[in-house]
C-alpha cells in the first residue's frame, strides 16, 4: 500500500517543481569548442581553401587566393588564432540567441532573468501550442503573448505544460 502512495507523492513533487528548458553549461562549452575548432581549422587550411576557391567563379576569388598565399611566419601563426577568436565570437552569438523557458505552478517565464523576461501568470494564461515550429503562448483575453523559438524538445515542453495543469493544444 505504501508503494502507490510514494509514486503519487513523487509525481506531485515532480509537477510542483519548475521545468526549465535552457542550455546547460556543458552545452555552452561544447558549442564553444566546436565553433573555436572550426575557426582554427579554417585559419589553418586557408591556403588550401583559397586556392580551391580561385578555381570557381565566385566573387572576390582572386582576392581570396592572394590573401591565402601570404606565408610569412607571423601570418601562418595568426590565421588560426584569428579563426579561433572569430569562432568564439560566433559561439557567443549562438548561445545568446537561445531563449530559455521555465514552467512552474504559478506561471511561465520566457527569456533570461537579466534580459527582461516575459512572465505569464497562471491566471492570465489561456493556452500554448506549437505553430510552424515556434512556441505560441496565448493569454486569457486571446492576446498572443509570445511566438518564437525556445530551448527544449517539443514533446518535453508539451508534457511540462500538461503535467502542471496548463492547457495545451496543437494547431
Amino acid at each position: 500500500m505504501d508503494q502507490p502512495q510514494q509514486k503519487n507523492d513523487s509525481a506531485t513533487q515532480q509537477s510542483s517543481t519548475a521545468a526549465t528548458f535552457a542550455l546547460s553549461r556543458t552545452d555552452v562549452v561544447v558549442i564553444g569548442l566546436i565553433c573555436i575548432g572550426i575557426g582554427v581549422a579554417l585559419g589553418f587550411f586557408l591556403p588550401a581553401l583559397g586556392s580551391l576557391a580561385a578555381t570557381f567563379p565566385i566573387p572576390f576569388g582572386d582576392v581570396i587566393e592572394k590573401l591565402s598565399r601570404f606565408d610569412q611566419a607571423w601570418v601562418v601563426i595568426a590565421r588560426p588564432i584569428i579563426g579561433g577568436v572569430l569562432g568564439l565570437i560566433a559561439a557567443f552569438f549562438i548561445v545568446s540567441s537561445t531563449t530559455p523557458l521555465a514552467i512552474d505552478e504559478h506561471g511561465i517565464t520566457i527569456g533570461r532573468d537579466d534580459d527582461h523576461p516575459l512572465h505569464v501568470s497562471r491566471a492570465s494564461f489561456s493556452t500554448a501550442y506549437f505553430a510552424d515550429g515556434k512556441l505560441v503562448v496565448v493569454t486569457e483575453g486571446g492576446h498572443q503573448a509570445f511566438k518564437g523559438d525556445v530551448e527544449g524538445k517539443k514533446t518535453a515542453i508539451a508534457e511540462a505544460f500538461t503535467s502542471r495543469g496548463y492547457r495545451w493544444g496543437e494547431i
